[in-house]
């Protein structure tokens, strides 16, 4: 994966050999329908982010618990 300005989500590094899917715009990790994109291996992640910004997908709201 390689970003491109106006690409919503990245990946970076969560642990050793873990990677998470992260909002460009709050830098918060990315939960829609309730899954949060962390602790996934590189490949996996790499294909997601690919596919959460071609689709546009949009990330859960925020709340405050």
């Amino acid at each position: 994966m390689t970003w491109a300005p106006g690409h919503r989500y990245d990946i970076r590094k969560d642990g050793e050999h873990t990677w998470e899917i992260f909002d460009t715009t709050t830098g918060r990790t990315v939960v829609i329908d309730g899954k949060r994109y962390c602790d996934l291996p590189l490949d996996s992640a790499d294909v997601m982010v690919d596919l959460m910004n071609s689709e546009g997908m949009e990330p859960d709201e925020e709340r405050l618990h």
